[in-house]
């Protein structure tokens, strides 16, 4: 498995407990259809923004602009990243 199935793989994961977490707080249910479909939806605009940026590859910057009008989630990411470099 490459970089970037790696990636995808940690992307629909991520999307999968976000989903379900909001799902289950609004009593609703989702099909795996709809979760599979976001999840590429995320990660296409993260190719884009590196693609933008003319990047080879996504980068951490790339995944906070995804997030840019989410407060909360881009203040998430935002701690991250700033862990990450530690």
């Amino acid at each position: 498995m490459d970089n970037s199935q790696k990636l995808m793989a940690a992307v629909w994961q991520s999307v999968r407990t976000i989903v379900e977490e909001e799902a289950n707080k609004l009593g609703k249910e989702v099909s795996p259809t709809f979760t599979s479909s976001l999840a590429e939806v995320v990660y296409s605009q993260m190719e884009a923004f590196a693609s933008h940026g003319k990047r080879a590859g996504i980068s951490m910057e790339d995944v906070k602009l995804c997030a840019r009008r989410n407060d909360s989630l881009h203040e998430l990411l935002r701690e991250a990243a700033k862990e990450l470099k530690k």
